[in-house]
C-alpha cells in the first residue's frame, strides 16, 4: 500500500498515542483474533482514527495500523527501527542473557546487531559466535536463521527463546525446540526478559 502524505506533526501524535496505548497491553502475548479488537478501537479513537479520518479510509487506517507501526512494534521493544522512538517500554538489553546464558566474559561484537530475526556476534577470548533471539512463536525463523550460520560459520549457533514478564513457558514446547535444536546441532536457552518504561 502507497504511504498517504499525512502531515508529520498529525502521524507524529497518532505513532505517539498508538504506541502509548499499546504498550498499556499485553500485545506481544496476544493472539490475531484478540488484536482484531483493538484495530477497531484504534480506527473508532479520536486520537489515532479521528486524527487520520480526513487521509484514510476506515480499512485503510486498519492496514497501515498493522502493517506498519504495528508490524515494527516487536523490532521497536527492543529499540530497533523507524518506530523505536514511539516505544514507552524497552526489553532488557541483550547483554543482560548474554552474560545470563555464556558468562561475563562474553561480548556484543559491536556493529554486529541486526534484525529479522534480531541477531548479533558474541565473543570471548579469540571464540566468535552468532545468536539470535525471539519468543517462542518466532522459534522457526530464529532456527532457519542458526541453522544457515551453522553450514556457514565457523562456530556453534546459539538461539535464546525469551518470554517476558509472568509469561508462563510451555515446557513441552520448550521440550521440543531442544530436541530440534539438538538434532541441528544448535546452542538453546530460554530466558526470562523484562520490560520496561
Amino acid at each position: 500500500m502507497p504511504e498517504i502524505s499525512v502531515p508529520p506533526e498529525i502521524r507524529d501524535a497518532v505513532l505517539r498515542e498508538l504506541y502509548r496505548q499499546v504498550g498499556m497491553i499485553e500485545w506481544e502475548e496476544m493472539s490475531s483474533r484478540e488484536k482484531t479488537k483493538y484495530y477497531t478501537q484504534w480506527v473508532e479513537d479520536p486520537l489515532i482514527g479521528g486524527e487520520l479520518a480526513d487521509y484514510y479510509t476506515a480499512e485503510g487506517m486498519r492496514v497501515w495500523i498493522k502493517d506498519g507501526p504495528l508490524k515494527e512494534y516487536t523490532r521497536a521493544l527492543e529499540n530497533v527501527g523507524p518506530f523505536a522512538r514511539y516505544a514507552t517500554r524497552r526489553l532488557s538489553p541483550p547483554g543482560e542473557f548474554i552474560r545470563e546464558v555464556l558468562g561475563d566474559t562474553w561480548t556484543t561484537v559491536p556493529g554486529s546487531l541486526g534484525e529479522k530475526p534480531m541477531h548479533c556476534r558474541v565473543e570471548s577470548g579469540g571464540t566468535r559466535r552468532y545468536l539470535c533471539w525471539g519468543r517462542p512463536r518466532t522459534f522457526r525463523d530464529l532456527l532457519w536463521a542458526a541453522v544457515n550460520q551453522a553450514v556457514t560459520g565457523g562456530s556453534r549457533p546459539l538461539i535464546v527463546v525469551f518470554v517476558t514478564g509472568t509469561q508462563p513457558v510451555d515446557d513441552k514446547l520448550e521440550a521440543q525446540h531442544e530436541r530440534i535444536a539438538q538434532h541441528c546441532g544448535i546452542d538453546l536457552a530460554y530466558v526470562r526478559r523484562q520490560l520496561t518504561e
